[in-house]
């Protein structure tokens, strides 16, 4: 049993933390011109695609007695065609319909005992569309990892032929048996002592860089456990129902904005998504006076280059949304402000240092954290931000086009609403998960945010004449 083969304690914490409200996995939703191929057809083209990741074939396997990080193994008797499915929208086939189908596929768990993903094929579109729905679980993948994993089933040629073919998968390799999960689990528990004072050698030899390495930690710490928010109808207990949508614009215009105002796509999506709160809430008859937007906002720790599945590869930053600013411009400069205020104390590296520490943390009082910490109403985050780098070239699947890439982001941990942005062929898009009976008018939230997304776009980014 390897070291690769066990679950980090990031990917770890994610099935424990699950219940009957809260599934934890991602997904993406593929809008591809028509016509849409027979399933029989998409079945085998998905299953040729993914032949050549390893990644499609593994399931978790728990260590004895929970002693021990779960590990990957090969299924047993697996055929991926079984994942893949396909469903029909009833006429008119409208994108409402596909909303709403979206949110009904991602309320379910994956079944652990199996791989953690699943393929739907979604025929019926209107306008002579078609869909793909890609779901995987958090411990598998990241938001990057994710899209990575989408970008497998696709081609930049639309004859369908891989742009750069992969060496196929090794064969499926026979599940340890309960003789070597023990002795690795052994081997593991034994070595924990060593690890420790492997650690403490290290720093007695380097103890200005240990000092460091333990104010980072602290510092992580502080930011991950910050005092509760305020009461917000943003936090709460969840519900089983979920809506879900998006929004979006032309890239260029973004990044237009983001060049003349010295800051970041991500701070352009940020702004808007405060605009797009802001906007929401007083709508809705919330007070802003002290209202509080606190969003987490996952940062990649990827070697640049690095592609295809490796996990979960993110820290995070905490953001405060200007949401009391009125003007777009006050909110934008606001945000990147407090953005680079993040990056220049070191705010990922920060929170990298915890997720590092919980490695070193005996699995089952890992795992009791983190069902503790899922019960305990965590008020410290009520915004979801994510955003993810997709395919820069127009892509193909099956030899259709795809037209729109959109992300979807669960909720968790009482954060009724998230948020992710993706682009794609000169695309930005934004995809919005809501708690359908606590925010039964999340809608309003989506149109607003991209409404924000616009004025930003035609307040700053203009094309000068």
């Amino acid at each position: 049993m390897t070291r690769a083969d066990r679950l980090s304690a990031l990917d770890a914490i994610f099935l424990p933390m699950e219940t009957d409200t809260q599934s934890l996995h991602v997904g993406s939703v593929l809008v591809l011109e028509g016509p849409a191929p027979d399933p029989a057809s998409f079945r085998e083209h998905v299953v040729g695609r993914l032949a050549s990741v390893p990644v499609h074939r593994r399931r978790v396997q728990t260590m004895p007695l929970d002693l021990g990080r779960p590990v990957w193994v090969d299924a047993a008797d697996f055929d991926p065609a079984d994942q893949v499915h396909h469903t029909v929208l009833a006429a008119p086939g409208e994108d409402s319909q596909l909303r709403t189908l979206v949110a009904r596929l991602m309320v379910p768990r994956l079944d652990p005992g199996r791989p953690l993903w699943e393929v739907w094929q979604v025929d019926g579109l209107s306008g002579g569309r078609w869909a793909v729905v890609a779901k995987a679980h958090h411990t598998m993948v990241d938001g990057q990892s994710g899209v990575d994993l989408v970008q497998s089933l696709l081609s930049g040629a639309p004859d369908g032929g891989p742009a750069s073919p992969e060496p196929p998968a090794p064969p499926p390799q026979p599940a340890p048996s309960r003789v070597v999960l023990v002795g690795a689990l052994l081997a593991w528990l034994v070595l924990l002592p060593v690890r420790a004072l492997r650690l403490l050698l290290r720093s007695l030899r380097a103890p200005r860089e240990a000092w460091l390495r333990t104010r980072r930690l602290r510092f992580g710490l502080s930011q991950v456990l910050r005092p509760d928010l305020p009461p917000s109808v943003l936090n709460g207990p969840l519900s089983r129902r979920r809506i879900w949508s998006w929004t979006g614009c032309d890239l260029a215009g973004v990044e237009r904005v983001a060049r003349r105002q010295g800051c970041t796509v991500n701070d352009v999506f940020l702004a808007a998504l405060s605009g797009g709160y802001r906007r929401y809430l007083l709508e809705r008859g919330e007070s802003l006076d002290q209202m509080v937007l606190r969003a987490i906002v996952p940062v990649s720790r990827r070697v640049p280059g690095q592609t295809g599945w490796a996990g979960n590869l993110s820290s995070a930053m905490f953001v405060e949304l200007p949401a009391d600013l009125a003007a777009p411009a006050a909110r934008l400069a606001a945000v990147a402000e407090r953005t680079a205020a993040q990056k220049s104390r070191e705010v990922a590296d920060a929170t990298a240092a915890v997720v590092r520490l919980a490695d070193h943390i005996p699995a089952p009082l890992l795992a009791r954290g983190a069902r503790a910490y899922g019960r305990s109403g965590q008020g410290r985050v009520n915004v979801v931000a994510s955003n993810v780098r997709g395919p820069a070239q127009p892509q193909y699947l099956a030899g259709r086009r795809l037209l729109e890439l959109v992300p979807y982001v669960p909720i968790a941990q009482e954060i009724r609403v998230s948020a992710a942005m993706v682009s794609y062929a000169g695309r930005l898009t934004i995809g919005i998960t809501g708690d359908g009976e606590a925010l039964p008018d999340v809608d309003r939230l989506v149109v607003a945010v991209g409404q924000e997304l616009g004025r930003l776009v035609g307040e700053l980014g203009r094309p000068r004449s």
